[in-house]
């Protein structure tokens, strides 16, 4: 039995083996001075940006469900997107309940292959049973890249066949930068997207699937006795967040796809290669705050961002430098 409530702490009850409670995030109520130092720091960021001294990497707001573009940055270069891929994963995922070749209520078994990934994980054993319902919220909230792979496996055979489904997805969904080899965004040279592609995927998420919108805004799960929170540190703080997912890995830097809502509007902003947790927060909640106000209006439909000539993914060398510039504690692959 799974309790899942958006506006309190995780319920106290046990749930049963291999299920996920869910919370939404921490309340706004902690006080003004989080929301100022926020402010305060998007503000920075801005000037400094107007000034040259932050270095680009690809940004993109859009409006949905219109898709039309408000902010505009090197969308389309393509970039490594380490856990943003799990946007996808679930994409497939959710068409393949649709197609009724499988249920939420199905259950799928973790495989040795699961349980070789490396972190970011749930750590389960081979063999144990995992609903899909309660495996895409584990996704979205601990990003593992164990339960990630039983996904792939319980809905294809394998990650293999998986990957070919991710791809036949891109392609309908006509994403041009984007190439899948596995469901959970860990390195591999070939597995590439972009800020455009990504923002696409946010959009047919919440377009095709709106009935499983809650899925990106869960604050955090309890899984037995512990209490597993989320790696998106917008939610339950900037106004109006209610998704989506974020990524890391040395060759991608901190990456994130955000959603917010504000006086009946929505909004996407997908930040790309920050070089740490803060300036990734920093950024996106200033793009949100710029779009919110007016600053930036809508204009193209995202999916007429033409593709940059001769672009390539950023190197494992400039990406590892960025991050071993963070300001934060040792970064967790993949999350």
């Amino acid at each position: 039995m799974i309790e899942v409530s958006r506006n309190r702490a995780p319920g106290s009850r046990r749930p049963e083996p291999g299920s996920a409670q869910g919370a939404k995030a921490p309340s706004r109520g902690r006080g003004l001075r989080r929301r100022f130092a926020l402010l305060l720091t998007a503000a920075l960021w801005l000037c400094a940006a107007q000034t040259g001294k932050v270095s680009a990497a690809p940004a993109l707001v859009v409006e949905y469900p219109s898709g039309a573009v408000l902010y505009e940055d090197h969308a389309t270069q393509p970039w490594y997107p380490a856990s943003l891929t799990k946007l996808m994963t679930v994409y497939v995922a959710l068409k393949a309940v649709r197609d009724h070749r499988l249920t939420l209520d199905t259950p799928l078994a973790v495989s040795t292959r699961a349980t070789a990934m490396p972190p970011s994980k749930m750590g389960f054993r081979p063999g144990t049973l995992v609903t899909l319902n309660n495996a895409l919220k584990m996704l979205m909230v601990k990003s593992a890249n164990d339960i990630a792979v039983t996904i792939a496996e319980g809905v294809s055979g394998s990650v293999e066949a998986f990957a070919d489904e991710m791809n036949e997805a891109a392609s309908s969904l006509n994403l041009n930068q984007s190439h899948f080899v596995n469901p959970n965004g860990l390195p591999n040279p070939q597995h590439v997207s972009s800020a455009r592609d990504l923002a696409i995927i946010a959009v047919a998420l919440y377009s095709t699937y709106p009935d499983q919108a809650d899925l990106f805004n869960i604050g955090a799960l309890r899984l037995g006795g512990e209490i597993i929170t989320n790696h998106n540190n917008l939610l339950g703080r900037y106004p109006g967040v209610d998704g989506m997912k974020t990524g890391f890995t040395c060759a991608a830097g901190f990456n994130v796809v955000a959603s917010a809502t504000q006086g009946g509007r929505k909004l996407i902003a997908v930040v790309l290669g920050a070089p740490n947790v803060m300036q990734r927060t920093i950024k996106a909640a200033a793009l949100f705050d710029r779009g919110f106000a007016g600053v930036d209006r809508p204009s193209a439909p995202v999916a007429s961002l033409q593709a940059q000539q001769n672009a390539a993914p950023p190197t494992r060398r400039f990406a590892a430098s960025a991050a071993r510039r963070s300001s934060n504690s040792t970064p967790k692959p993949n999350v």
